[in-house]
């Protein structure tokens, strides 16, 4: 069963008013009362400085209303803020049942430019167990290191450091068997043997078909990435677990951290009635706290 608090802490919120008034009327009849008394003679003139007690008692009871009023308000926004993130999450749990294929699906779709331009990426996602997620994370990791490991493996190719140069095309060997780049994996794995197996002349005569490669495959992902219109691809379900986040910092009360989890996710456009939900509840959290 769902109680409104809003209404039920109006009422309470009425009814200590009553009270107020009620004793701030028995207090004026009382002022009244003796000082009739004493303009009839009734009572010695001495009794009005009685009515001066009166008046601290009247100035705290008018301050503690005044602050419960505050409390009170405060209270009725947490309260609303709450249930709103209740039945806001209880809205888009029922919308969510009916995207997950759809968006994974879509995600699928634009991998197909990734088998296009010769990667794998489906026997890559078999080895990942379907995980979309865990793949674009390697393509993200691949990318962030574009810079550098061209660099490192062309330094290591020295007498010196031959061997070092071979654990390095080794590492490069693996990433791109996790990513499902056929060629590259292949050329990699030539520069590991020839590197182990001291032969400078040959690594740095293939020095430019490894470099040309991974150059490409740079290129091929960087594209991809850029299909999916984010430097860091939302998967659906990261999609859900931060706007879990954005619900409990709402029942914590803690509206400026929601507005901003929010604000990010509707840049998504996972859905149009997922869009205008959480529009809504971004207005409703300004509107409430404007009160």
């Amino acid at each position: 069963m769902e109680y409104n608090y809003n209404r039920i802490l109006e009422e309470i919120r009425q009814l200590v008013n009553r009270s107020v008034f009620i004793w701030l009327g028995f207090m004026a009849g009382t002022s009244l009362l003796i000082s009739t008394l004493c303009a009839i003679n009734l009572l010695p003139t001495q009794a009005l400085w009685a009515l001066l007690g009166m008046l601290p008692s009247a100035l705290v009871l008018m301050l503690v209303v005044a602050y419960y009023h505050k409390k009170a308000g405060i209270f009725a926004k947490k309260q609303q803020i709450a249930m709103m993130a209740f039945h806001a999450k209880k809205a888009i749990d029922d919308l969510q049942q009916e995207f997950p294929d759809t968006f994974l699906s879509d995600c699928q779709i634009r991998m197909r430019y990734l088998a296009k331009n010769g990667i794998d990426v489906d026997n890559a996602l078999k080895r990942l167990g379907g995980n979309i997620d865990a793949y674009n994370q390697l393509v993200l990791s691949f990318l962030g290191e574009s810079d550098e490991l061209e660099d490192a493996l062309f330094d290591l190719m020295q007498p010196d450091t031959l061997f070092q140069y071979g654990s390095k095309a080794r590492a490069l060997r693996i990433k791109a068997n996790d990513l499902g780049i056929s060629n590259l994996t292949d050329t990699a794995f030539f520069h590991e043997i020839e590197a182990y197996a001291g032969s400078l002349d040959i690594v740095r005569a293939n020095w430019e078909k490894l470099s040309f490669e991974l150059d490409e495959a740079y290129g091929i992902f960087f594209e991809y990435i850029n299909s999916l219109g984010l430097d860091n691809p939302m998967t659906f379900k990261r999609w859900g677990e931060q706007l879990q986040e954005a619900f409990n910092a709402l029942e914590t009360y803690d509206t400026m951290k929601a507005k901003r989890i929010l604000s990010e996710l509707i840049k998504y456009q996972i859905d149009a009635d997922i869009t205008k939900t959480l529009q809504n509840i971004i207005t409703n959290i300004d509107e409430i706290m404007a009160n």
